[in-house]
């Protein structure tokens, strides 16, 4: 069954594969394990909190115009539910060009080994600029009681949690 959300899909996330270590002449070789391409729900959240001082601030001159999430003291992060993947043996899938065309996706069923906490992903968010950050959370649910426990099982897919979103260059 479809999530529901699926009409709504504005964003990609980009996994890098675990290959398989084999030894070969006494050392051991890690095998690329090409990319996952995640389409997903996401929204963008907003919490405060670094109005320390100790984190040093680019000059809007700097930024040629463009704001980067969390450059004016604020902090967010991008949270929603996976819903659809790919596999790429080869990798080589770039954020700048996302053309999606061809490839075929499956439906999120469960956590996914490739899906770890901490890892980095590249990230497209709407029509923003890509983005890179760090994968906080990847399994479990967002809580609730009663209703919220149907409708959580009802949209499928995984929930993700990605922190600290800045802008590639």
């Amino acid at each position: 069954m479809a999530s529901p959300l699926a009409p709504y899909i504005n964003s990609l996330v980009i996994f890098q594969g675990r290959g398989t270590v084999t030894v070969a002449n006494g050392r051991f070789t890690e095998a690329d394990g090409g990319q996952y391409i995640v389409r997903a729900f996401m929204s963008r959240q907003e919490y405060k909190g670094v109005s320390s001082g100790s984190k040093k601030l680019p000059l809007e001159s700097q930024l040629d115009g463009r704001m980067m999430p969390g450059a004016s003291g604020d902090s967010f992060y991008y949270r929603g539910y996976a819903l659809e993947w790919t596999h790429l043996p080869g990798g080589g899938f770039d954020l700048d060009d996302p053309d999606i065309t061809g490839l075929t996706f499956a439906q999120v069923t469960g956590q996914y080994e490739w899906m770890y906490t901490g890892q980095e992903v590249g990230f497209l968010f709407g029509n923003e600029k890509p983005l890179t950050g760090s994968l906080e959370r990847s399994s479990g649910v967002f809580g609730g009681q009663g209703i919220d426990q149907i409708v959580y099982k009802e949209i499928a897919g995984v929930p993700i949690q990605i922190i600290g979103a800045e802008l590639q260059e």
